[in-house]
């Protein structure tokens, strides 16, 4: 089943091109990854796909619903959103913050309950922050302030979810740690996670389908084991890359 996907998706930032007709359908249970270099449209793209930015022409569902025609909050009830930077203008606690991803959840001026606050403190507890729940959250360190934010998305629990580098910030161990919980809690929950990624050794662990941002609104998307071969690899970064296959998963390194 799909539960995101565009037609002849046109999207720009200032003077350059991200996409041309983009056309991808992201099923239930897949991983997608959207790589490109810096300055060609990642985030951009990402953000007009949750309705955040207004694309220059073509659609997007989610479902069979077109995006344009549900309520933010109809949105974020199927859609979640790791953004790359946090401002946390008022002091608020972590379980606080966390326990904003409910909010889509419930009715305008309700209260969490009981069991919106058990979902946020083990979501706090998959994280490893249990027991940080009352610390103001710009107290927080970077890695740990990433944490919080993955925390409200596993909260929100939507059946889409759109990551901005989630690794961002994360030393090694929580970077696998929690991209191996979010990936199989999307493959084994019938969900789908688009994210942007630098790293292609995480891509290609993660990742069953990608995008590529080539430039000037050229893209190629499809398979993982299709895509990331070294001359695909070359023009997008444009830069030579090497691809060495091990036992478990190729390795790519820059020459």
């Amino acid at each position: 089943m799909s539960l995101l996907h565009t037609e002849k998706l046109q999207v720009s930032i200032g003077n350059t091109r991200v996409c041309n007709d983009l056309n991808i359908e992201c099923q239930a249970g897949e991983v997608w990854g959207i790589l490109g270099r810096n300055g060609k449209g990642k985030t951009t793209l990402l953000h007009t796909l949750a309705g955040l930015l207004e694309a220059d022409s073509g659609e997007i569902f989610i479902k069979q619903n077109n995006l344009n025609d549900l309520s933010r909050k109809k949105i974020a009830q199927q859609l979640g959103v790791l953004l790359q930077h946090h401002d946390d203008i008022f002091p608020s606690s972590v379980i606080e913050t966390v326990l904003t991803g409910r909010h889509p959840h419930i009715n305008q001026w309700q209260w969490e309950s009981n069991a919106d606050r058990e979902i946020a403190c083990r979501a706090l507890d998959t994280v490893q922050l249990s027991d940080l729940t009352q610390r103001p959250v710009n107290q927080l360190s970077g890695g740990e302030r990433q944490r919080v934010s993955i925390a409200t998305l596993i909260t929100q629990n939507p059946n889409i979810m759109l990551m901005d580098e989630p690794n961002s910030h994360l030393d090694l161990k929580y970077q696998i740690q929690l991209l191996d919980y979010m990936c199989n809690d999307a493959r084994e929950n019938n969900k789908s996670i688009l994210m942007t990624l630098h790293d292609l050794n995480l891509t290609v662990r993660y990742c069953d389908k990608l995008i590529l941002l080539l430039g000037d609104g050229k893209v190629l998307a499809g398979k993982t084991s299709d895509l990331l071969q070294e001359d695909n690899l070359q023009l997008l970064y444009d830069y030579p890359i090497q691809r060495i296959d091990t036992e478990n998963y190729p390795l790519f390194i820059a020459l």
